[in-house]
């Protein structure tokens, strides 16, 4: 709602005639009623200022750059993510980001579920290898079909598939379809490994969650 008493003043087409004696106790009273932080909203570092700005969710933010990773369930759950731990063949594993900083779990968005694998190395694609690392890549979990999870790594050791119905994505090379239903690719998100952990090093490179004509 605009505050009334920044309002430009009625073009009455009356220049220098006196306001009529109602309009003058209008004024006055919109004056009276007018909320005292509606006069200060306009002042630096002012508190009623600073409280209608909603300061984001640090558990839901996205994966940022140095992240590093959380299990997300069995005996490893919460603990840090290690780059010898994970060996070609294994099953791939569903990982939260972490701010190294404060030890937040970055849990409080599905989004921020990552499916984290290690490759062979000679199979990544051009478009894969410079986001992976010693092998290692790592894509949003969420199937692009209809939301869900992907846990299930195929016969091949390359490609994952999404029990829900059966999409399989080529996690060597860039998470392309390789069976519907699903029609878009998993999102990659670049990783690096530092002082032995599996941390983040970009943004997720693709679209995220199911797609909405799929939906």
């Amino acid at each position: 709602m605009t505050d009334e008493t920044t309002q430009e003043p009625y073009a009455c087409g009356c220049a220098g005639a006196p306001l009529p004696r109602r309009s003058l106790l209008t004024a006055g009273l919109a004056l009276l009623l007018a909320p005292a932080d509606a006069f200060a909203a306009g002042e630096p570092g002012n508190a009623a200022n600073a409280s209608t700005v909603k300061a984001p969710n640090p558990k839901a933010i996205r994966p940022q750059p140095g992240d590093t990773f959380a299990y997300l369930s069995g005996e490893a759950k919460d603990q840090k993510v290690m780059a010898a731990d994970l060996k070609v063949g294994d099953p791939p594993r569903l990982v939260y980001p972490v701010d190294p900083a404060t030890g937040t779990i970055r849990s409080g968005s599905r989004v921020n579920q990552i499916l984290l694998i290690r490759t062979d190395p000679a199979a990544l694609t051009a478009a894969t290898a410079p986001r992976s690392a010693d092998g290692l890549v790592a894509y949003s979990a969420i199937c692009t079909h209809n939301g869900c999870p992907i846990t299930l790594l195929n016969e091949d050791g390359r490609s994952v598939v999404c029990t829900c119905h059966g999409s399989r994505f080529d996690l060597a090379d860039n998470g392309t379809v390789l069976t519907g239903p699903a029609t878009r690719r998993l999102a990659g998100l670049p990783i690096a490994v530092t002082d032995g952990a599996v941390t983040v090093a970009g943004a997720f490179v693709g679209a995220l969650g199911a797609a909405p004509s799929q939906q």
